[in-house]
């Protein structure tokens, strides 16, 4: 097995284990006997578990962009793209059992205590902020609310809504944020 195949299997493990479990109830000793690694191997390739925690954060936030564009790719309308985002939201609940979102689940882990994780976590938030006020520009809807006002909107319904999902098991909240949008645009 290659060097990236055993980072990559690591990263594998780890991602499915902090997810379900959570970071802290997740112990190294669990993840190098569920990647069938040596202790050393996972060593070789991450410093602490920290820096698996960094890999996997990094991984998240990378598929999770990927695959909001892959989506949103298929829509020409800006309008249907906003809807969309809450789509994949949606959708990515539903495959992951409700756990709602990685970061925010992190963060209230971890309280501030891992400054890189902290900034991370914030990184993430700000670059989905980013990425729906570009929306609402292309969307052009800023006869109701201007576009800063409508990201901000967008953004805390959708947030509020993937904060519920773990609590209710479901996507009500979710959905319910979508329509709200759909009447505003």
């Amino acid at each position: 097995m290659t060097a990236n195949n055993v980072h990559d299997k690591i990263v594998d493990v780890a991602f499915r284990l902090f997810y379900e479990q959570g970071y802290n109830r997740t112990g190294i000793n669990q993840v190098i006997e569920e990647a069938g690694i040596a202790k050393a191997s996972l060593y070789n390739h991450f410093s602490s578990k920290t820096d698996l925690l960094l890999a996997y954060l990094h991984r998240f936030n990378d598929q999770w962009f990927s695959g909001a564009d892959k989506l949103l790719a298929t829509f020409s309308d800006p309008k249907q793209k906003l809807l969309a985002i809450f789509d994949y939201r949606i959708n990515n609940q539903r495959k992951g059992g409700y756990g709602g979102c990685a970061f925010i689940k992190i963060s209230a882990e971890l309280d501030n205590s891992e400054p890189e994780v902290t900034k991370l976590v914030a990184a993430n938030k700000e670059r989905l902020r980013i990425y729906i006020h570009k929306l609402a520009v292309q969307a052009n809807e800023s006869h109701i609310l201007s576009n800063e006002a409508l990201t901000d909107l967008i953004f805390l319904l959708m947030e509020g809504g993937l904060s519920s999902a773990p609590i209710f098991r479901n996507t009500k909240d979710l959905e319910s944020a979508k329509k709200i949008v759909k009447k505003l645009l």
